[in-house]
């Protein structure tokens, strides 16, 4: 072995990747900085040469930060940027389709509403209709029809707003006349002019009522 070939071999780190030797002991391979690397590190500090890695190296072998070529590690900084883009991208996404949900279905209950409020006077007829029929098996036919298409409207989230004998509300009655009654409380509703509907909780359209109201 040459002069040259056993000052390198006196020089060789062996301390393994724990070494926390310095320029004090013979190896110098760390100049007084513990080595951090991992096992698969190529920066060449666990060959007796300066670690230039600054830090844990975790790149795998498709890695091209550079820090196998001696570089600084910057392709963790970049799987976090693009992490952080990806998942943006996601919540924007689930945004975008939850927005779309809504408007489809808000389209959807406009269109439905509008259908509604065109059939609606068709089930005012039969109210009127009903007072001109004196035949009772006639007048029990078109009960029966009536019955049967709010039955039908019911089924897809239409109702009739109750209306007689109970307390007037704002939210659901429109008051078109007051009457006074001495025995029934005040606000308590004594006819019905008109039949008022809410489609899935929504008024479509208020009950036109007469209202009682006593002398205090």
């Amino acid at each position: 072995m040459t002069e040259n070939n056993e000052e390198l071999e006196k020089n060789k780190c062996s301390c393994g990747e724990a070494c926390t030797c310095d320029e004090n002991h013979d190896c110098g391979c760390l100049h007084g900085e513990k080595c951090t690397c991992g096992e698969n590190c190529t920066c060449g500090c666990q060959d007796g040469k300066p670690c230039t890695c600054e830090g844990e190296c975790h790149c795998d072998e498709n890695c091209e930060c550079g820090c196998h070529d001696e570089e600084v590690c910057t392709c963790h900084d970049e799987k976090d940027r693009y992490l952080a883009l990806a998942q943006q991208v996601q919540a924007d996404f689930d945004n975008f389709r939850r927005r779309s949900r809504e408007e489809i279905d808000r389209a959807k209950m406009v269109g439905q509403v509008s259908v509604i409020e065109a059939f609606l006077p068709c089930l005012d007829t039969f109210k009127e209709a009903k007072k001109s029929i004196s035949d009772e098996s006639v007048l029990q036919g078109v009960e029966m029809i009536e019955n049967k298409i709010l039955s039908t409207l019911a089924e897809i989230g239409v109702e009739k707003i109750e209306s007689i004998g109970q307390v007037y509300s704002p939210h659901l009655h429109n008051v078109i006349a007051v009457m006074k009654d001495e025995s029934k409380e005040n606000d308590i509703i004594l006819d019905e002019f008109q039949a008022g509907y809410k489609y899935k909780d929504k008024v479509i359209r208020y009950a036109k009522v007469i209202v009682n109201k006593k002398e205090d």
